[in-house]
């Protein structure tokens, strides 16, 4: 009697267990990617992916011209990491912007919106005068790291 509970629980844990040897399931990104289904990307098939595609060269780790699914995943960490280091840098450069505003004797500092998108810095609200409005804006040119100033501040209406 023992031994036939001991052969039905060994029964049971057999059929039931996961197989061991199973497949590493795939990333179902990677897997749209790999149109012809090698298990690799081709430059070609990065192309899909703008954050791959840009990083393909320095993730190809064995220089084979193709990427790996592990290659693959660095290559959008790579993107990943440089897409919050430009995050980073425009609230740097917005907080610089608006410290030289803050420092510029007979501009309403208080008035003007400053917001930044890569390297652009857009200037936005109501100002006293079109002096003003120049000042801004040149004070906000002449700090480091600025590529463009989109000058959107208005001079107040006359009541």
């Amino acid at each position: 009697m023992k031994k036939s509970i001991t052969l039905l629980a060994l029964a049971a844990l057999a059929t039931g267990a996961p197989a061991q040897d199973a497949a590493p399931q795939k990333n179902p990104d990677f897997v749209k990617l790999d149109k012809n289904g090698d298990n690799h990307l081709s430059r070609e098939e990065a192309k899909g992916d703008a954050r791959v595609a840009k990083f393909f060269g320095k993730a190809d780790m064995n220089h084979d011209g193709k990427l790996n699914e592990d290659e693959w995943l660095k290559a959008r960490s790579m993107a990943d990491r440089q897409k919050a280091g430009e995050y980073v840098d425009d609230s740097t450069l917005t907080a610089k912007v608006k410290s030289a505003l803050l420092a510029k004797k007979g501009v309403p500092s208080a008035e003007i919106s400053v917001e930044t998108y890569h390297g652009v810095v857009q200037l936005s609200g109501f100002v006293d005068s079109a002096e003003q409005v120049r000042q801004a804006g040149r004070t906000a040119a002449g700090v480091g790291g600025v590529k463009e100033v989109k000058n959107n501040l208005n001079v107040k209406p006359k009541q």
